[in-house]
C-alpha cells in the first residue's frame, strides 16, 4: 500500500468517526424529544483506490420501521375515536345522572309520583295539589336541562370538528411542504434525517386527529391517505374544509374534499377514526339517539298523565277547556270510532245536561233538554253540531275548532266534565276524545306530542302555498347523491290536493325520492313516515311547509325531523292553565252515569289522585325512540330503562378507550423498542467513534511521521 493510500484510509476513516460523533450526539440530545426516530451511520468500503481503501459514508438513514409505524398510526386514529366519544358521553350521562339520586330529573320523577300519592290522603288540601303541580313542573323542567344539556354536546361536537379539521389541513400542508424539502435533500446528497423526523412527528399528530394510512414515496418522502383511502398528501396537498353548525337541532354539513375541484365529495365515509372520526360518531349517531330517547320519554309522561287526567275532573269542574294544538283543520275527516260522555254542571256540581256523543252514528244526545244533533264525518261538522248541544244546554254553552284547536265553553257559571263511554270507548289512532284534541290535559306542548294524527290519504291536504321540504340523498357510504325538493306549487297546493297527492308527489321518480326511499301514510294512524331504499340515506333537511292557520309543519305533525321528536324534551310541560291555577288540577273522577240533578263531582274525591299515582306501574306500550326500542312496560321501568341505556353508551365508550388506550400504549412502545434512542448504546457508539477518530488521527499522524522520514532520507541522499 503506497503512503498516499494511507493518507486517504486514514482521512476516510476521520471523516466517518467525524459522522458517527455527530449522528450518536444528535440521538443522544434528542433522546427525550417525543416522535424523534434514531439515525443510524451507514458506511460502506472504498473500493475505488483497491483493497484498504477505506471507508465512505454512504448515508445517514432513520431507524424507522414501516410496520410498527402503520401499527401505532392506526392505534392512535383508534384511541383518538374513542376517548373523545369517551369524554362527551361521559358528560351526557352526567346530565342525566344517578336514577337513584334525587336530585336527578328521574329523582324529581319519583317526588312527583310521591306527591300524588300525598294528593290521594287528601285531595282537598290545596297545599299538597300545589306540591304535586310543582314537582311535575320541576320534573320537566329537569328534562328540558338534559335536552339543552345533549343538543349542547351536539353543537360542542360540531364545532370541534370544523377546529379538527382546520387542524388537519395545516398539518397536511406541513407534510407535503417537507416532501418537497425532503426530496431536494436526497437529490443534493445531504442529510435529509431532521426533515424525516419533523415529517413523522407532523404524521403521528394527524393519525391522531384521522385514520390514517402512509406509504414511503422513492425519491422521498411519503403520501398519506385516510383509512378509507382518500388521498390527502401526494403531488400536492389535499384541501379539506368544514363549516360548523351550532344551531339546536341543526342539520349540519359536511367536511369537503377539494371543494375548489368543484366535485362536492364528502370526506367523512372515508374517516373511521381518530378524533374526527370520534366527534362525527357522537355528533350523527350516539347524541342525536340519547336526544330521541329523552324526548320519547318526555312524551310518553304526559301522554299516560293526560289520558288519565282526561277522565279526571278538577272540583268545582272547568267552566272552559282549551284544547292543544292537532294541526289538523275543520275539514278533515272526524275518524272517530265509539262513543263519549260530556256533562255540564250547574254551579253546585250537579249534573245538568249529559251528551251522549255517539260518532260511529253520528249523532250527540241530550237529555235536558232531550234533543238529538247529526253531524257528518269533518272535524267542522262535528264542531257545529258540539256547539248546538253545547248553546242549549246553557247560554253561554259554545265549540268551537280553530287553528288546530278544539275549545269548549259554559261560562263561569257551570263545568264541563268529559268521559269514554265505559263499553264502547271513542277512538282515533288510539286515543280517546278528550284525549286526543287535549281537552283536559295535565301535560302539553307547542307542537305535536305524538304523531299518529288519524289523517286518511284522502283528507284536504291544507298546505300553504309556496312551502318546501328538501331532502338529501348518500348512499351506504355517505357519499353525496343529490338532493330532492318537494314544493307546495301547482297541484300540491290546490283546494282539492290530497295527502295521497304529496305521498304521490315525494315517491315519484326524478321529482321525488322514488329509487332512493319511500314514504308511507299508515291507514291505522296516519302517520307518514320515511324508509330509505337499501344502499341509500334518504334525509329531511328543510321543511318550510305550514298546514292552514296552525303553523305546523308536515315534519312536526309527522315526527320527520330531529326538531319535532327530540324537541319534545324541551317543549313538553306542565299544562300553562294548570301551572298558573293549580286548582285546575283534576284529581276526581266525577259519575256521569247519576241522573239529571245529581252531584258528580265531590271535594273530597281521590279517586283521580290515585288513577294519576297508578300510571307509574300500569303497563302500556312504548314507541322505538332513539337508543329505546318499542316495548310494552310500566312508565317507571320505562325510566329506568332510560337511565340504563345513557349509562351503558358512556360505559361501553369507557371501556372502548380504555381498551383503545392500552393498544396504542402497547403499540407506541414496541415501536420506541425499535425506533428510539437507547442511551447505553448511543454512549457505546460514541466511545467507539471517538476511539475510531484518534486512531484514525494516530494513522495520519504515522502517516505524515513516515512522509517527513522519506522527504528527510531523499534530501540527504540528494546532497
Amino acid at each position: 500500500m503506497s503512503l498516499n493510500s494511507i493518507m486517504l484510509t486514514g482521512l476516510s476513516a476521520l471523516n466517518a468517526a467525524q459522522a458517527g460523533l455527530r449522528v450518536a450526539s444528535q440521538n443522544i440530545s434528542n433522546a427525550n424529544t417525543p416522535g424523534y426516530v434514531r439515525t443510524d451511520l451507514t458506511l460502506t468500503p472504498n473500493t475505488q483506490l483497491g483493497a484498504g481503501g477505506g471507508v465512505e459514508v454512504t448515508g445517514i438513514k432513520r431507524a424507522a420501521d414501516q410496520f410498527l409505524a402503520a401499527a401505532s398510526y392506526i392505534a392512535a386514529g383508534a384511541q383518538g375515536a374513542a376517548s373523545v366519544r369517551s369524554d362527551i358521553l361521559a358528560r351526557a350521562q352526567q346530565s342525566f345522572g344517578d336514577p337513584t339520586n334525587g336530585s336527578s330529573m328521574f329523582g324529581s320523577l319519583d317526588t312527583f309520583w310521591s306527591a300524588l300519592t300525598d294528593l290521594g290522603v287528601d285531595p282537598s288540601s290545596t297545599l299538597r295539589r300545589d306540591d304535586a303541580v310543582s314537582a311535575l313542573q320541576e320534573t320537566f323542567a329537569q328534562v328540558h336541562q338534559v335536552g339543552d344539556d345533549v343538543q349542547s354536546l351536539i353543537s360542542e361536537a360540531d364545532q370541534r370538528i370544523g377546529e379538527a379539521v382546520s387542524q388537519a389541513q395545516d398539518l397536511i400542508n406541513q407534510i407535503s411542504d417537507l416532501n418537497s424539502q425532503i426530496q431536494l435533500t436526497k437529490r443534493s446528497g445531504a442529510d435529509s434525517s431532521s426533515a424525516e423526523n419533523a415529517q413523522s412527528a407532523l404524521i403521528d399528530q394527524l393519525s391522531s386527529l384521522m385514520d390514517i394510512s402512509v406509504t414511503p414515496v422513492s425519491e422521498g418522502g411519503v403520501s398519506v391517505r385516510t383509512g378509507g383511502g382518500a388521498l390527502l398528501v401526494g403531488q400536492a396537498p389535499a384541501t379539506i374544509t368544514y363549516t360548523p353548525n351550532t344551531a339546536p337541532y341543526a342539520t349540519h354539513g359536511t367536511i369537503q374534499l377539494n371543494p375548489q375541484q368543484g366535485s362536492n365529495s364528502n370526506l367523512e365515509p372515508y374517516i373511521t377514526g381518530g378524533t374526527i372520526g370520534g366527534l362525527l360518531q357522537v355528533r350523527d349517531q350516539d347524541l342525536p339517539q340519547l336526544a330521541d330517547a329523552l324526548g320519547g320519554f318526555a312524551a310518553a309522561i304526559g301522554d299516560a298523565l293526560n289520558q288519565v287526567h282526561n277522565e279526571n275532573a278538577s272540583y268545582p269542574a272547568v267552566g272552559n277547556m282549551q284544547g292543544r294544538q292537532t294541526g289538523l283543520l275543520s275539514t278533515d275527516s272526524l275518524n272517530f270510532t265509539g262513543k263519549a260522555v260530556i256533562g255540564v254542571t250547574d254551579s253546585s256540581g250537579n249534573l245538568a245536561q249529559r251528551l251522549t256523543v255517539d260518532f260511529s252514528a253520528g249523532t250527540i244526545t241530550g237529555e235536558a233538554p232531550a234533543a238529538t244533533y247529526a253531524f257528518g264525518n269533518t272535524i267542522g261538522s262535528f264542531t257545529t253540531a258540539l256547539n248546538s248541544a253545547l248553546g242549549a244546554a246553557t247560554p253561554s254553552g259554545s265549540a268551537t275548532f280553530s287553528q288546530g284547536q278544539l275549545s269548549l265553553n259554559v261560562g263561569s257559571g257551570g263545568g264541563l266534565v268529559i268521559q269514554q263511554d265505559p263499553t264502547t270507548p271513542s277512538s282515533r289512532a288510539g286515543r280517546g276524545f278528550s284525549q286526543f284534541f287535549g281537552l283536559n290535559d295535565l301535560v302539553s306542548s307547542d307542537t305535536p306530542m305524538f304523531f299518529q294524527t288519524g289523517l286518511q290519504s284522502t283528507d284536504k291536504l291544507g298546505l300553504n302555498a309556496g312551502g318546501e321540504m328538501d331532502f338529501q340523498i348518500t348512499d351506504s357510504l355517505g357519499r353525496f347523491i343529490g338532493t330532492k325538493s318537494i314544493q307546495i306549487t301547482g297541484s300540491l297546493a290546490a283546494s282539492g290536493a290530497t295527502w295521497g297527492d304529496l305521498v304521490t308527489a315525494l315517491n315519484a321518480s326524478g321529482s321525488g325520492i322514488g329509487g332512493y326511499g319511500a314514504f308511507n301514510m299508515d291507514p291505522a294512524t296516519g302517520q307518514l313516515t320515511l324508509t330509505s331504499a337499501q344502499g341509500f340515506n334518504v334525509k329531511l333537511v328543510n321543511d318550510s311547509t305550514s298546514r292552514g292557520s296552525t303553523g305546523i309543519s308536515v315534519s312536526s305533525l309527522n315526527g320527520l325531523s330531529a326538531t319535532s321528536t327530540a324537541g319534545r324534551a324541551v317543549s313538553v310541560d306542565v299544562n300553562t292553565q294548570i301551572a298558573a291555577d293549580p286548582s285546575r288540577m283534576a284529581v276526581g273522577r266525577p259519575d256521569l252515569t247519576a241522573a239529571i240533578g245529581s252531584p258528580i263531582v265531590e271535594a273530597g274525591d281521590n279517586a283521580g289522585a290515585n288513577a294519576l299515582a297508578a300510571v307509574k306501574d300500569a303497563s302500556r306500550t312504548f314507541p322505538a325512540a332513539g337508543l329505546l326500542q318499542s316495548q310494552t312496560t310500566s312508565l317507571s321501568l320505562y325510566a329506568s330503562r332510560l337511565g340504563g341505556a345513557a349509562g351503558t353508551l358512556a360505559s361501553d365508550a369507557q371501556r372502548a378507550s380504555d381498551g383503545a388506550q392500552a393498544v396504542a400504549t402497547a403499540a407506541n412502545d414496541r415501536r420506541g423498542q425499535v425506533e428510539g434512542v437507547t442511551l447505553d448504546d448511543e454512549l457505546v457508539k460514541l466511545t467507539t467513534y471517538q476511539n475510531s477518530y484518534a486512531a484514525a488521527a494516530r494513522v495520519i499522524q504515522a502517516a505524515t511521521q513516515m512522509m517527513d522520514v522519506l522527504l528527510t532520507m531523499g534530501t540527504a541522499a540528494a546532497s
